[in-house]
């Protein structure tokens, strides 16, 4: 047996996974007298959202410890039940479906503590005076929980869908903390679009921005009348609005720049619009929303697709910034958001007339809103990649504190810093899975105190206001918090809010062309309570322990020359946040003026800041430095190292005898460990997958058992077989966990590399281990992995012409073979190099009975053509399961099907028990294969097989 390995039909689920699909509901049946079914329900830990979907022929109670909360009509589609508040507390309780005679009812229970943390209830055979009737899914027709239909806590978003909803979701649904109320102000009408932002006037008007265009005027009367009015129609998707200085600025993304709309005579119409900043690229994570700073500036959040603008002033507190990836990897780029550039989302600070403009903070992803509070400290809450959950490089949604100069740590692909890199700064509080959009503190509102001071965030996908209390640090720079479920509802797809001027919290929902809402949020409790509005100031200080708030004020406006004595006490700070700033202060001056003193010295962040700043001749005593002031292996010696070589080359022969030495690995820290496994296959240790092996086989979680396996792909050489069986194991036992697209597709991609380097023999032995263990159903709300473009033919098609095959790359064309996993089922040549599959046809000889372009018709649509020996055989059983595979043998009594052709495990089926058998309109080569690649890969891939005659 060759090297026939099934890695197109393991990539077919890949491409389609956001995570593991939910299990199937049991339909349950009442006698003719009724029945109420029930099932204990216990949550403990964080619930985000916990959602009940019920399906029925007929109305069914839902009743919670003995008491009818809710009644759901009969539907096709599953109702959902917002459960949260009630199973929020950590209790057992008892939910129960009082159904009447001869109805049936099923039932699905999400208690969602993130994508990562989720798990299901489902009406079967343990839930207390079940009769089971059978799978909900028997007739995917009429299914009542297809997930097309039916949407998850993450998604509720999608029940705001036009044709969902006709008007916004309803305020008495809403769930607030006591003596709170909520109330709904206003629906958007028809030609209002949807609103993703506001304003109050100095009138007290509210202005909204519309998603498509343009900006509207809502003025509301004390009588309760209400008056809309256009008052801009040409601004493009105003994602931010301002009114400051006598005018209102606007950041309109699909525009792609920031505005200052001024009504001089103060009649309602701006007459005079005034371009400030103008910004490319995209507009996906764009321009954003935009806030007054204490020192009257305009502050702009900018997400990640937007470029900076030209009229930079060059003496930005951000600047220097690099991937600083100790191993590139080469998929970063074929990755969502893979063309994004540095220093990715950002912070700017723009004077009010436009006259000069300061990167303020970078490395973030999509910063949707920033907030000052009463101290003058700027705070974001920055977007996660939802599709990363799994991965050690998943980054959650996260409020940070906003520093000049600061790096936060975002980059394309897997080239994230984790949050203890010492080039970047943690967070002041982990949010989790979310979709931020507009954040504001609660100034000004006539709430309880602990609301006033809250800085709250609002969750568009889970629907959802936070409250996050935070608590400066003694004697630091930094803060702690706490989070707390403000508002929650299902849906509540918000997308902007503020204070307002009657000491209310007003909030709107919208985006994605939902149905949008104008909210107001009151405290309503027997207490009064007033607006504690505080000063915002800066304060000035010069202690140690005060560096990073001097050293804001001091680099904004740059120009100061740092005292060296100052600054290299300062970073000997333990507080992260001090010696960050140090850092950066250190780095604005000429390397001349300390280069001696940091090499000379212990201060690790000394180093950091050389190898930031240095040259490439100051690598080896970098090196010898950073191993002298750090005898034994510590996190943040390990990235000086890493960002040393990433900027500087190579180390010498004797550096990397000295680096492999002194590596000493493993150690008793999970962190610790993976950036050694880092080096130490960069460095190419002959001894880091001996002693890998052993973490590997004690991991348990999936990032551990992802991340060693993905590093060590990058060692070709040097494996044990059963090593390498340690490996395509632990891969296995990943892929059973809960996780989003990135994660899946990684695994499929470290599997496939790690298989390319096997040889023939090896192969042979390892196919049971190479091709996984049944993969969970998926989900279809699942996104994409790493892919430039769904290619169709019709995109490619004009290229074909202007291909010449005998000037194409034949390096590129291999590479191309390997990553889009031709290898491993086709004979694509005769170079014994590659990988020689035999599950599906020999492709040596395929130019000479097809063009260029019916072959990319064939890998572009393999489903179009099936050779008949290729086909599955589709099995359905009485019991309720469908069975698909190679048909290995068949006489009168059973069917024998081998559901993956390299592993033994065969499906026995009694003929009896076959209740419907079909060929396979199917193909087992699946669509998307040439998703990963870029158009001039494809034309070199085209071209290898037309070389080969």
């Amino acid at each position: 047996m060759s090297r026939c390995l099934l890695f197109l039909l393991l990539s077919a689920c890949a491409f389609a996974q956001m995570a593991n699909s939910p299990p199937v509901p049991q339909w349950l049946a009442a006698p003719e007298t009724g029945q109420t079914f029930t099932q204990t329900v216990k949550h403990e830990g964080k619930l985000l959202k916990a959602v009940l979907l019920t399906a029925s022929d007929s109305a069914v109670e839902i009743v919670l410890d003995g008491k009818s909360i809710a009644t759901v009509k009969a539907a096709d589609t599953a109702t959902g039940t917002d459960l949260t508040q009630q199973l929020g507390d950590g209790k057992a309780h008892q939910l129960g479906l009082r159904v009447p005679g001869k109805a049936k009812t099923a039932a699905r229970l999400e208690l969602n503590g993130d994508l990562a943390a989720v798990r299901w209830i489902v009406t079967d055979a343990t839930w207390q005076n079940a009769v089971v009737a059978g799978p909900t899914d028997a007739d995917p027709a009429t299914n009542p929980f297809d997930l097309k239909k039916t949407f998850d806590a993450y998604n509720s978003w999608q029940l705001a869908k036009p044709g969902a909803q006709n008007q916004a979701t309803d305020p008495a649904t809403l769930t607030l903390p006591p003596g709170f109320k909520a109330e709904l102000i206003r629906s958007a009408q028809p030609g209002e679009d949807s609103w993703v932002s506001m304003a109050f006037d100095p009138q007290g008007r509210i202005t909204l921005g519309k998603e498509k265009k343009g900006l509207l005027r809502l003025t509301l009367s004390g009588s309760g009348d209400q008056k809309m009015e256009v008052i801009d129609d040409e601004l493009l998707e105003c994602r931010g609005l301002l009114y400051a200085h006598g005018s209102l600025f606007a950041n309109a993304n699909n525009t792609k720049a920031l505005f200052r709309l001024t009504d001089a005579d103060g009649d309602g119409t701006f007459e005079k619009r005034q371009e400030l900043m103008r910004t490319e690229g995209g507009v996906g994570h764009g321009r954003n929303h935009i806030k007054l700073g204490p020192d009257g500036d305009i502050y702009v959040a900018h997400g990640n697709n937007v470029l900076l603008p030209k009229n930079l002033d060059p003496d930005s507190p951000l600047k220097n910034y690099a991937p600083d990836q100790l191993i590139p990897n080469p998929w970063d780029g074929s990755m969502f958001d893979g063309n994004v550039e540095l220093p990715a989302g950002h912070i700017l600070r723009v004077k009010p007339d436009g006259s000069k403009i300061t990167l303020l903070a970078g490395g973030l992803r999509n910063p949707l809103d920033i907030a000052f509070n009463s101290r003058g400290d700027l705070f974001t809450f920055d977007a996660d990649m939802e599709r990363d959950v799994g991965t050690p490089w998943y980054m959650p949604t996260r409020v940070l504190q906003i520093l000049p100069g600061a790096d936060y740590g975002w980059r394309r692909g897997t080239g994230r810093y984790p949050a203890w890199y010492a080039d970047t700064l943690p967070s002041v509080i982990d949010i989790g899975l979310s979709s931020p959009t507009g954040i504001y503190f609660g100034y000004g509102a006539e709430f309880p105190q602990k609301y006033q001071d809250a800085l709250y965030l609002l969750d568009w996908s889970y629907g959802r206001i936070i409250a996050v209390h935070l608590k400066h640090r003694s004697s630091s720079a930094s803060y702690t918090a706490e989070q707390e479920t403000f508002v929650t509802g299902r849906p509540l797809n918000v997308t902007d809010g503020c204070i307002g001027p009657d000491g209310a919290m007003w909030f709107t929902t919208g985006g994605r062309g939902t149905q949008s809402g104008l909210y107001r949020v009151s405290w309503a409790g027997k207490e009064r309570y007033f607006s504690m509005m505080r000063d915002r100031v800066f304060r000035h200080s010069s202690g140690p322990e005060e560096y990073a708030e001097a050293m804001r004020e001091r680099s904004v406006d740059g120009g100061w020359t740092p005292d060296l004595s100052f600054t290299f006490r300062c970073l000997e700070s333990p507080d992260r946040f001090v010696t960050n700033a140090a850092r950066l202060d250190l780095e604005r001056s000429d390397p001349a003026l300390w280069r001696e003193r940091a090499l000379a010295g212990r201060s690790i962040h000394a180093l950091l800041a050389l190898a930031r700043k240095g040259e490439k001749k100051d690598l080896p005593g970098i090196l010898d430095a950073v191993m002298k002031a750090a005898p034994t292996p510590t996190l943040d010696a390990l990235r000086v190292i890493a960002v040393a070589i990433a900027r500087h080359g190579t180390p010498d022969e004797a550096h990397h005898q000295k680096l492999m030495a002194w590596a000493v690995y493993p150690r008793d820290d999970v962190f610790l460990n993976r950036e050694l496994c880092r080096l130490l296959v960069y460095l190419h240790s002959p001894t880091v997958i001996e002693k890998t092996m052993p973490l590997l086989q004690a991991a348990t979680t999936s990032e551990d058992l992802l991340y060693y396996p993905f590093m060590l792909r990058y060692l070709k050489e040097g494996w044990t077989l059963e090593q390498r069986r340690i490996a395509f194991e632990a891969l296995n036992k990943a892929e059973k966990m809960n996780g989003a697209s990135t994660f899946f597709k990684a695994i499929s991609d470290t599997r496939s590399e790690l298989a390319a380097a096997l040889k023939p023999e090896e192969a042979t032995q390892l196919a049971a281990v190479i091709s996984p263990a049944k993969p969970a159903v998926l989900s279809v709300h699942a996104l994409p992995g790493h892919s430039f473009k769904n290619w169709t033919l019709e995109d490619l098609t004009p290229l074909l012409a202007k291909m010449d095959a005998k000037t194409r790359s034949r390096d590129s064309a291999k590479d191309a073979l390997i990553r889009a996993q031709c290898v491993f089922c086709h004979k694509v040549s005769n170079d014994p190099t590659l990988p020689a599959g035999v599950f599906g046809p020999d492709l040596v000889q395929v130019s000479a009975r097809f063009n260029r372009r019916d072959l990319l018709d064939h890998i572009l649509n393999p489903s179009k053509f099936i050779d008949e020996k290729f086909r599955y055989v589709t099995v359905k059983t009485s019991d309720g399961k469908t069975i698909t595979g190679s048909l290995e043998s068949e006489d009168d009594e059973r069917v024998v099907l081998r559901p993956n052709p390299l592993a033994p495990e065969k499906s026995e089926i009694a003929k009896a028990m076959i209740k419907e058998r079909s060929v396979s309109e199917i193909s087992p080569m699946p669509a998307g294969l040439l998703n990963s690649l870029k158009a001039e890969q494809i034309l070199d891939l085209l071209a290898w097989f037309e070389t080969l005659r």
